[in-house]
């Protein structure tokens, strides 16, 4: 594959925004003068330990400890090589990047498999859409769709579809010049058993795009017209596409969602119903149950997710697989009902957005849902009936991690069985108890040890010199690799000397290219955290003499282990020599002592 020119990397690098595509991922809220701060697109936490610095153009997690540059970003977030992660943000921002001997064969590969499957998925779009718009074959899934209340105007919006079926799509795309092997990596085609030759993956059905948060068409949900089986099949994962990490309708939905709530839906004609009824914080899953990685998702663009769903037992064991997850995630959860028998599509269209507002008002958070689920399968007759009642409601209860809000529920819950609610709490203390020996824990001590004296100083060395004040270059000159005690440590000190050497200036997101994952984390951590204003003339000295402090203590005990060691007699010569140089470490210690005091 052609190489990018280096040039164009570092032009793009500077040019792209890194809160703009970052904001994609996760709701940045401005902290500082170059400082944005939100929640970590890469783990779960309910409080933002995730910095974008606009000035260094840098991020870190003070979390999971993960950072680097815009395109390490997109590296991480969408599982890209380096090659491939500067051609996504190159489409992003609308740059062509040039390559260096690039041969006429080489095309395809120089465009990179996203690009060519993301390509695909959009040339298969359209050409599902205009088979809906203009082929007779279609008028089947024209009148299904108007009975539902969709015109043509809707389906020019969410680019509806229709597939007709056999080997048509993919003849369209080879006819485009995609290949086989593509057309079967984005699943729009497959390969048959018997001969080989290509058939379409989706064959007379409706056809639902699904767009990434980008906006780009990256799958597939097809509804069957008639008694066809299954009802809808879904675009399998793909490098482009995953079931879990990607929702239908959030791309459009996610601004909306960012100013209140998510509204989760079941299904592809529910989104888009609730969006044209105005409820434009309607989304689904694509075809699978609601998840862990789902909830994650939603956290990053609010602290709070409704969950839409048909009253039927799909409905209700959605509900029930989600319930427990958005906890550990600091995700509030709420549940909407349904009338039996509807759906949230025919509630918007047979009542309007008012009726589908007024379920909305009427959430009640999911454990609460889930309480009165359980105790409307539990007998309260006899009394092992409510004994058995308090224990199943003590185990929903244990679910929640605020105590306040678990004794509120324990007195609904001994209200609801007719049981006093101090047996109530004697039964939630005991499976808490219970919860808590079975899962052991860490605590917060074992997170939060301070840092050693060394440590910390080291690390403002490092910083100071990548905040490129005078004053601490100077210093650079008289420091060496051994004054850091880490790895890690060592090698950003390593890489920054040479980049002041051969450059005389540092470009910092480039810088980040060149490191190692663990010294990567610690410069992006610093890199982001640098303070607003220089510091002063006598700080800097401080920092830079304790640091060489630290260096002579260490030097000064390993010479004094290694005299133990030695018997002057038998080896004189040495002896005196590390004895010498133990007195010079020890003036020298004497020296920095004494100008630390008297600054």
């Amino acid at each position: 594959m052609a190489k990018i020119k280096t040039e164009d990397i570092d032009a793009l690098r500077e040019r792209a925004d890194i809160v703009e595509i970052v904001s994609g991922y996760t709701h940045l809220k401005k902290a500082g003068a170059h400082t944005f701060k939100g929640l970590c697109p890469f783990h779960s936490e309910k409080t933002p330990s995730f910095s974008v610095n606009t000035g260094s153009n840098l991020w870190h997690c003070f979390g999971c400890q993960r950072g680097g540059n815009l395109y390490q970003f997109v590296q991480e977030i969408e599982n890209l090589p380096f090659p491939e992660a500067v051609e996504w943000v190159a489409r992003k921002v609308g740059v062509e990047l040039r390559y260096e001997e690039a041969r006429p064969g080489e095309q395809t590969a120089v465009a990179g498999q996203r690009g060519r499957l993301i390509k695909a998925n959009e040339a298969a779009a359209r050409f599902f859409h205009d088979t809906l718009m203009k082929s007779p074959e279609a008028a089947a899934a024209r009148r299904y769709l108007g009975g539902r209340g969709f015109s043509e105007e809707v389906a020019e919006r969410w680019l509806l579809g229709y597939a007709p079926g056999r080997d048509q799509l993919c003849r369209h795309l080879l006819g485009k010049g995609f290949t086989a092997a593509e057309i079967t990596a984005a699943d729009l085609g497959r390969k048959s058993d018997r001969d080989g030759s290509l058939y379409d993956t989706f064959r007379g059905r409706i056809t639902f795009p699904t767009w990434n948060l980008q906006g780009e068409v990256v799958a597939f949900g097809g509804r069957a017209m008639g008694d066809q089986q299954p009802k809808y099949i879904n675009t399998s994962d793909t490098p482009v596409f995953s079931k879990s990490r990607i929702m239908y309708g959030l791309n459009k939905a996610k601004a909306s969602i960012a100013r209140g709530a998510a509204l989760v839906v079941e299904g592809y004609t529910d989104v888009i119903a609730l969006h044209e009824a105005g409820i434009t914080e309607a989304i689904a899953t694509n075809g699978v149950a609601l998840g862990e990685t789902h909830f994650e998702l939603l956290k990053k663009f609010s602290e709070r997710a409704i969950l839409m769903f048909d009253a039927d037992d799909a409905g209700k064991g959605a509900t029930e697989r989600g319930f427990g997850i958005h906890h550990r995630i600091g995700l509030e959860v709420l549940v909407a009902p349904l009338p039996a028998g509807q759906d949230p599509a025919d509630v918007a269209l047979e009542s309007g957005a008012e009726a589908v507002r007024k379920l909305i008002d009427g959430a009640v958070p999911l454990l609460e849902f889930k309480l009165d689920q359980t105790l409307s399968q539990t007998g309260l007759d006899t009394p092992e009936a409510r004994a058995r009642a308090v224990r199943e409601a003590a185990r929903v209860l244990g679910w929640h991690p605020d105590p306040i809000a678990r004794h509120e529920y324990a007195f609904v819950a001994a209200r609801r069985i007719g049981v006093d609610v101090d047996a109530m709490h004697r039964a939630l203390a005991d499976e808490l108890q219970g919860t808590a020996s079975s899962t052991g824990g860490t605590s917060d001590g074992d997170r939060d040890r301070r840092l050693p004296g060394n440590v910390k100083v080291e690390r403002e060395a490092l910083q100071l010199l990548l905040m490129g004040v005078e004053q601490a270059a100077d210093w650079e000159a008289q420091l060496g690799e051994a004054d850091f005690t880490s790895s890690a440590r060592r090698e950003l000190f390593r890489t920054l000397r040479n980049t002041f050497q051969e450059n005389g200036a540092m470009n910092k997101a480039a810088l980040a290219e060149e490191l190692s994952a663990e010294a990567l984390s610690l410069y992006a951590e610093l890199a982001v955290s640098e303070e607003p204003t220089e510091p002063s003339a006598e700080r800097i000295d401080e920092v830079f003499r304790r640091l060489r402090l630290f260096r002579l203590e260490r030097d000064i005990k390993s010479r004094r282990n290694t005299l133990q060691d030695i018997n002057p007699l038998e080896e004189p010569e040495r002896h005196d020599q590390l004895f010498t140089e133990l007195v010079s470490l020890e003036a020298d210690r004497r020296d920095l002592m004494n100008q630390l005091q008297s600054a």
